[in-house]
């Protein structure tokens, strides 16, 4: 018994001198980013501006690979399966961390299961119409929508992201029944809603305002509490009507559980300078973004102050995906 406790205590020792070693040459080689979203989407843009930015400060490259869909389950479930060493990380967002665990009955990951790295920002999206529709307002689409219940479509990134809980919840307070229609990201359901395939979409800013300023698509208002900085014309629903309208999708990056914390560390850093380069600033806050603080603490506060709204909100929308 006491051969075979020091065997296990040399073990642990020599296990750890090499995660120490480890950290201390961390990173050795290119780092992966998982985005649980199409290439050209919001997300994607988002994931690239940071990666490129927090490479200066890690002197290895951080390649971004493409992950998409089932509401961002495919990248999660695939970096949750990487060894936690530091080299494959994932653009998390509220779908992954939060609403996943309320909407699926079955998870391929553990929304829990995951080492934070930190929070990185918040966006409002934009309540969008296609041109085929005869709408110049968001009261005229509701009245149509009463007087058609049911006949009327809602693109989304993918079930239990930001803009089907905005759908959802728009649904409840215009007292409307309108049809949800899944895709794997903006750059699938923007050509839907341009041809009309789709009638409407709760889109992030940095991919629907370019639209909407093009004229192919019509933009009725913004699911923040306050008016946009950049879009200071854009209406917010609660000004029209619906009192308390509040949806934001949010960002964060997070690493396989057990990754060591002196890598994860290196990964704030990084990521923290990343976030306080004037140039990275300006470019998240002309996507409609508005930049966080990089800390893990405030990325746990934001999923524990979140869980009980969106679990109350997904069960009064009666939504459940298997």
């Amino acid at each position: 018994m006491i051969r075979t406790g020091i065997k296990l205590l040399a073990a642990a020792l020599l296990g750890a001198a090499a995660l120490s070693a480890q950290a201390d040459t961390y990173p050795s080689r290119p780092i992966k980013v998982v985005s649980p979203f199409p290439a050209g989407g919001a997300t994607d843009v988002l994931t690239r501006v940071l990666a490129e930015r927090m490479a200066k400060d890690l002197g290895q490259p951080m390649i971004v690979e493409n992950k998409a869909g089932a509401g961002t389950s495919i990248g999660a479930a695939f970096v949750s399966r990487e060894p936690p060493d530091g080299y494959t990380i994932l653009m998390a967002t509220n779908s992954t961390l939060v609403t996943n665990r309320y909407l699926y009955k079955e998870l391929p990951y553990d929304p829990d299961g995951f080492a934070p790295i930190g929070m990185v920002g918040v966006g409002p999206l934009v309540l969008l119409s296609s041109p085929k529709r005869p709408f110049a307002s968001t009261r005229d689409l509701v009245d149509y929508a009463k007087q058609n219940p049911g006949k009327l479509t809602f693109a989304t990134f993918g079930p239990g992201t930001s803009s089907h809980l905005a759908g959802e919840l728009f649904k409840q307070r215009a007292g409307i029944d309108i049809l949800h229609v899944p895709f794997k990201g903006a750059t699938q359901a923007l050509p839907a809603l341009i041809s009309g395939d789709v009638d409407l979409f709760f889109d992030m800013v940095a991919t629907g305002m370019p639209q909407a300023a093009a004229g192919k698509v019509k933009v009725f208002a913004i699911t923040s509490p306050g008016r946009l900085a950049t879009e200071p014309a854009l209406p917010t629903l609660a000004e029209q009507g619906y009192q308390g309208f509040d949806m934001t999708a949010w960002f964060s990056f997070v690493a396989p559980r057990g990754t060591p914390e002196p890598v994860l560390e290196r990964l704030r850093k990084a990521l923290a300078d990343a976030l306080a380069d004037d140039a990275v600033k300006q470019r998240l806050l002309g996507m409609g973004i508005d930049p966080r603080s990089g800390t893990p603490a405030e990325l746990q506060a934001q999923i524990r102050n979140e869980q009980p709204i969106v679990s109350q909100l997904i069960k009064q929308a009666g939504v459940a995906l298997q």
